[in-house]
């Protein structure tokens, strides 16, 4: 997600530069380069330096070396971003960055640019130019070098390169049509070209982009809503979505997830005694309990999860929610000593490395107790479990209560005339059937996704005349011969909401207020900074123990 910048390839005695994407499509691709001065421990460049760092961190792939940063002074050699994959270089001009700042786009225009040259990288879009350069004589390398390849790259590259900004914690970039006239400007490149599309062709392509980003994110916010409620079938297929189109370790970290979850679907209330510390990353249904097949069924899940655990690991070694989430999986396959080294050794090292992942290294010791526990070591559970609870782990505290056999947190008794649970006023069933004449739930045509031939995923981006807040729903076919409802619908709060739930709780709320208010919830989930809270009704996400949003839900069968 970036201002696209086309392929340009340096020709010369000296060694050649294989690269996309080195100048907006516009200007002159054939123009000389000039060399130019890095800049380096310049308040600029520290700045540009932290979101190139923090991308990297968030793409999470480490098979291949990470590229080093350059920002070149002025205009440097002409092009507002390039990889240069000789020097294995994203560069930076000064002149694109201080486009970024003047214009009002601060670190969100650096990361659609960055990401945008990154997402080259990592995606090898280097090879096509330089095989069209080196069999530019063949038919087939002219063929490449068209230019409808240079804009497959391109829009990829702001199609991915935006969801990594997304994953970065910069959202969703929208402003890039007006980011890209910025740079033109600054650049003093003309708005059409003989060879490459128009400024405003290049617009409409990042605006269409941007379109198709939002709807990939928001597959995946469904797909970890589906999991927490205990949809897993479901939340799996939403996951592939995604990773078909989009590789990263959170994916696969949360495919495996599903997969832990559902076979934990399959155990015995008397097996499951402990609550584990399966991370659920969101930086994105079970069937029958008992013996027998069930038994079979589990295991071929959990080591389909393993899997999935591993493709997470073998892009990032050091990312300790898949190492934490394989533990536990080695721990519900009855393998102790695996699941001891994993958590112990695994987990706890990679989240420890650089304090990338504080809240992954508690996690670790809670699974750690549970094992202790299980083991017949009361004792050590104990200990472990109230140090980890002195560290504001929410998770050990409610296994120390397990250990302990103490009553977890019920709900007070409801009172006469509670309200139902709203959002900007509206009821779960004001969004599922808004009226006698219209007993479907409304969504946007336009936004609809299918799948797969039996699952779909629709939503409502504003659902009434007062509201923002977005719905979402999954229409699964198949449900109805299973007897079960073949919708699912969820009702978001913005992230600036005011309001409150039917019991008085807004966002910012303690978790202990929440706990006072509706109990201990019957189901958590964890993630690498946080906690899934779910109740029947109602979901509650916590990061720090602090409340950031919570989620309304229901079921219901066809129109």
């Amino acid at each position: 997600m970036s201002i696209g910048l086309v392929a340009g390839l340096l020709t010369g005695a000296a060694a050649q530069i294989r690269s996309i994407g080195t100048q907006p499509l516009g200007g002159d691709p054939n123009a000389p380069q000039t060399a130019a001065d890095k800049m380096a421990n310049t308040p600029k460049y520290q700045k540009a330096l932290k979101v190139f760092d923090r991308l990297v961190e968030a793409r999470g792939d480490f098979r291949l070396p990470v590229p080093e940063f350059v920002m070149l002074k002025g205009k440097g050699n002409g092009r507002a971003a390039f990889m240069d994959y000789e020097k294995n270089e994203v560069q930076l001009d000064e002149n694109a960055y201080n486009a970024c700042i003047e214009s009002g786009f601060d670190t969100a225009g650096l990361a659609f640019l960055i990401g945008h040259e990154l997402t080259h990288y990592y995606e090898k879009h280097g090879w096509r130019d330089g095989f069209a350069k080196e069999y530019g004589d063949l038919p087939i390398g002219l063929k490449i070098n068209k230019m409808v390849d240079k804009v497959a790259n391109e829009t990829e590259a702001d199609y991915l390169g935006g969801f990594l900004a997304y994953s970065a914690g910069y959202g969703l970039f929208e402003k890039g049509p007006e980011l890209i006239e910025h740079i033109y400007k600054a650049y003093g490149w003309g708005t059409e070209s003989a060879n490459y599309p128009s400024l405003s062709d290049r617009q409409a392509l990042i605006g269409r982009t941007n379109i198709k980003l939002q709807y990939l994110v928001e597959v995946f916010e469904m797909a970890n809503l589906l999991t927490a409620i205990g949809h897993y079938e479901e939340a799996y297929e939403y996951y592939r979505y995604v990773a078909i189109r989009y590789q990263s370790r959170e994916i696969y970290n949360n495919l495996g997830v599903a997969k832990v979850l559902e076979a934990m679907d399959h155990f015995e209330n008397n097996e499951l005694v402990y609550r584990y510390p399966v991370q659920l990353d969101l930086s994105l249904s079970g069937g029958s309990k008992g013996s027998g097949a069930g038994e079979i069924n589990r295991d071929t899940l959990l080591l389909q999860a393993l899997l999935q655990f591993d493709a997470a690991i073998s892009l990032d070694p050091n990312y300790a929610p898949a190492h934490l989430n394989k533990a536990c999986a080695y721990a519900l396959l009855g393998d102790m000593t695996r699941a001891r080294f994993y958590a112990a050794e695994e987990a706890r090292a990679a989240a420890r490395k650089n304090n990338r992942y504080p809240k992954t290294a508690v996690d670790a010791d809670v699974l750690l107790g549970i094992l202790e526990a299980k083991s017949g070591n009361k004792d050590n559970a104990k200990k472990i479990f109230e140090a980890a609870a002195k560290d504001s782990s929410a998770l050990a505290a409610i296994n120390l209560k397990i250990l302990n056999e103490a009553p977890l947190p019920k709900a007070p008794p409801e009172k006469l005339g509670l309200k139902a649970e709203t959002i900007d006023g509206l009821k779960m069933s004001d969004v599922s059937h808004p009226s006698d004449n219209d007993l479907c739930p409304k969504f946007d045509d336009q936004k609809a996704i299918q799948l797969t031939s039996d699952l779909m995923f629709a939503q409502n981006p504003a659902p009434g005349a007062n509201s923002k807040s977005k719905v979402y729903i999954c229409i699964n076919a198949l449900n109805e011969a299973r007897n079960k409802d073949p919708m699912t619908i969820f009702h978001f709060t913005n992230p600036d909401n005011t309001g409150k739930t039917a019991k008085n709780i807004a966002l910012g709320a303690a978790r202990e207020e929440i706990v006072k208010a509706y109990g201990e919830a019957p189901k958590t989930i964890e993630s690498p900074i946080g906690q899934l809270m779910v109740y029947s009704k109602i979901i509650f996400i916590l990061q720090n123990n602090r409340l950031v949003r919570w989620i309304n839900y229901t079921t219901r069968g066809s129109c």
